[in-house]
């Protein structure tokens, strides 16, 4: 809804002051509040004796409505109901004419099929006949069918005449209802001939329900047969409709419903239920409303102007009193006194009054003795208060300034002091893994050299020749050995202990980095390689009981800091390794939002408490156990972000796992490296 400016706020007080003129305007006189009340008193009383007559009035329209619609449901029934019973009368002569004994030899003259299309002409049928011979091949019919047909099951006469309500014509697929009686020989009514059978039309059922609100359902089974209700399904009805009468409520519409239910016959199973919306019954009740309504207004106007004249009468020595007051009260002279004319509530109010107005008058004297007292005695004291207020508002300044100095004082203390630590053991740790790692990380590639000296002398030794039985003892050995698997799995153990030290040692190097603020080399890489390199070194952690999903879309270089990222991503997917318990999923995915490289770590774990979850980013706090952490990892990673011009974000649901998400821009946004 669009609403210009202050358009509400126009319209809400002006409704406010209109009440509030209008409380004001009867509040100002006892006359008024009793035309009110009485006014109230009478409209309350003829609204509640108004509901009791609109109540009965739809009481007695409801019955009648509901008695005019159970005589239409029996009617509509009637109708059904004597319709077959007429057919099935017929159906029983047509059975027992002496024509239909051809069906015994087979209908070769064609007699039969003659005489049932007669019968449907003569009888104007809307439906058609159908003769079978007793093995319930089909030899005549008033509609031709191709083929050879048998007696549908459903059918059957079972020994007298059946009724087979709604179904679909075995022959042609439409709705039909069909009456089938047993044809027997004129000799033995027990001997069987064949079968008759009359189909008729379901469109015909649907005609005699004229009326635009009627259903036809099937009592046994609770089944609706037939619906006239317009853009109504089957669906919208309720299946406890058949037990109703009264009110009931189907879609959006309220309908008044009765019924009548087969009792005997061949239809004995079928309910009629007619429906009517309640239009004419609120016509009903809206002109009984109005009658009262208008009877309201006729009797509301005497009664007003009868009450308005006892108000009066009753309120005016109250108006005498309420101006004298206001007189007095305007000059302040208590020496006036009330003449009193009668004798009854108001004339004691006046005398006491006068009383009262006798004692004001001694007691002005006195208090304005007091006050002038008094008015001496404030001077002074507000004289004191000012000069005591002064000096505590100089007092309390300079405690404050002195408070602020000492918590800044403090402050800087505290960081400097920690900051010192924290450069000092970083920088002894750097310093004392420095050297060994160095040898480690020298050694590899003379290590890969020795591996493949040794295995390419190993190859040439197997193309020396030498004696069979030598040779073929040498073969067996290396395939006992698996020479292969060794020689691939070899390689793979250097080049993964080779990444492993490259990575301790920039580690090593982002420590030394953090105590004397140097930075590492920039240079633009694919930032997959650093999360596949952490992966594998963390395999050892998670191979057992985490999967790994990987998601990578980016597979664009970015211009970055690689072992500061590489630490980034071994400290948010080792935390989420030990969060995650067994049978748990941890997904990695890499994709390009706008002008930024994004890296999502997700995992399935206990999540992090939203207590908890601010503070994750602080130095030296964590939530391990004593040992386990020592709360740096985080706090490190997010300045590693941070100084590549990136920022790093988190959110978690405890009990649902945790997503790290971090933005590095790409190198057209990535401050030079030597910033």
């Amino acid at each position: 809804m669009n609403e210009r400016p202050g358009e509400t706020n126009d319209v809400a007080p002006a409704s406010r002051t209109m009440l509030l003129a209008m409380r004001v305007w009867f509040g100002r006189t006892i006359a008024r509040k009793l035309l009110l009340a009485f006014f109230f008193v009478f409209l309350i009383t003829y609204l509640a004796t108004a509901l009791v007559v609109l109540s009965a009035v739809r009481t007695a329209v409801t019955k009648a409505e509901l008695d005019t619609l159970a005589q239409l449901a029996h009617l509509k029934l009637n109708n059904l109901d004597i319709r077959f019973e007429l057919l099935a009368t017929d159906l029983r002569a047509w059975s027992k004419l002496d024509v239909m004994n051809d069906l015994a030899s087979g209908d070769v003259d064609k007699r039969v099929e003659r005489a049932l299309q007669g019968m449907k002409n003569d009888y104007t049928l809307k439906g058609d006949l159908y003769a079978f011979d007793a093995l319930g091949h089909l030899l005549a019919s008033t509609k031709p069918q191709q083929g050879t047909i048998t007696l549908p099951a459903i059918w059957r006469p079972h020994n007298q005449l059946s009724f087979v309500d709604k179904h679909a014509n075995p022959f042609s697929g439409e709705d039909i209802v069909a009456l089938s009686a047993p044809v027997t020989s004129g000799f033995s009514s027990s001997f069987q001939l064949g079968t008759l059978v009359l189909v008729y039309p379901w469109s015909e059922v649907k005609n005699a329900l004229t009326d635009n609100s009627i259903l036809l359902r099937r009592q046994t089974v609770p089944v609706l047969l037939e619906s006239t209700l317009a853009n109504v399904t089957a669906a919208d009805l309720p299946t406890v409709l058949a037990d109703q009468t009264g009110w009931v409520q189907i879609g959006n519409q309220s309908y008044l419903v009765n019924n009548a239910r087969g009792n005997n016959g061949l239809i004995s199973n079928w309910q009629v239920e007619v429906l009517r919306k309640p239009e004419s019954l609120y016509r009903t009740l809206n002109s009984v409303a109005l009658q009262l309504a208008a009877l309201c207004l006729i009797l509301a106007l005497p009664l007003t102007l009868s009450i308005r004249w006892l108000a009066r009468r009753l309120t005016a020595p109250l108006r005498d009193l309420t101006q004298f007051v206001a007189g007095i009260t305007k000059t302040g002279d208590l020496s006036k006194r009330l003449a009193l004319r009668s004798h009854d509530e108001i004339g004691t109010l006046a005398s006491a009054f006068n009383h009262m107005a006798a004692r004001l008058e001694s007691a002005s004297v006195e208090r304005e003795r007091f006050v002038h007292e008094l008015e001496v005695f404030a001077e002074e004291l507000e004289d004191k208060v000012r000069d005591r207020t002064q000096k505590l508002t100089a007092s309390n300044a300079e405690l404050t300034q002195a408070l602020n100095n000492l918590k800044s004082a403090q402050s800087q203390l505290i960081h400097q002091e920690k900051m010192a630590s924290l450069g000092q053991l970083v920088a002894g740790v750097a310093h004392e893994l420095n050297n060994p790692i160095g040898f480690i990380y020298a050694n590899f590639p003379h290590l890969e050299e020795y591996a493949h000296t040794l295995l390419n002398l190993l190859d040439e030794l197997r193309n020396q020749p030498m004696p069979e039985d030598a040779k073929a003892h040498m073969d067996a050995r290396m395939a006992e050995a698996d020479l292969e698997f060794l020689r691939k799995d070899l390689l793979k153990i250097i080049r993964s202990g080779q990444s492993g030290a490259t990575r301790v040692k920039e580690i090593i190097s982002s420590l030394r980095s953090f105590s004397r603020l140097d930075e590492a080399v920039v240079k633009a890489v694919r930032l997959e390689d650093g999360l596949d390199d952490t992966l594998a070194l963390l395999h050892h952690h998670y191979k057992n009981h985490l999967t790994i999903v990987k998601d990578y879309q980016l597979n664009v270089p970015v211009l970055c800091r690689p072992g500061q990222l590489n630490q980034v991503f071994m400290n948010i997917i080792y935390n989420a390794i030990q969060a995650t318990p067994n049978k748990g999923t941890i997904t990695v995915s890499t994709h390009l939002r706008g002008d930024w490289a994004v890296v999502t770590i997700t995992d399935t774990g206990r999540g992090i408490p939203p207590e908890v979850l601010g503070r994750i980013f602080d130095p030296f706090f964590t939530t391990k156990q004593v040992g386990e952490g020592t709360g740096l990892g985080l706090s490190i990673s997010y300045g590693i972000v941070e100084q590549h011009g990136g920022r790093i974000m988190v959110a978690s649901e405890p009990g649902h796992g945790t997503t790290f998400t971090i933005y590095l821009p790409l190198p057209q946004n990535t401050p030079d490296a030597t910033s």
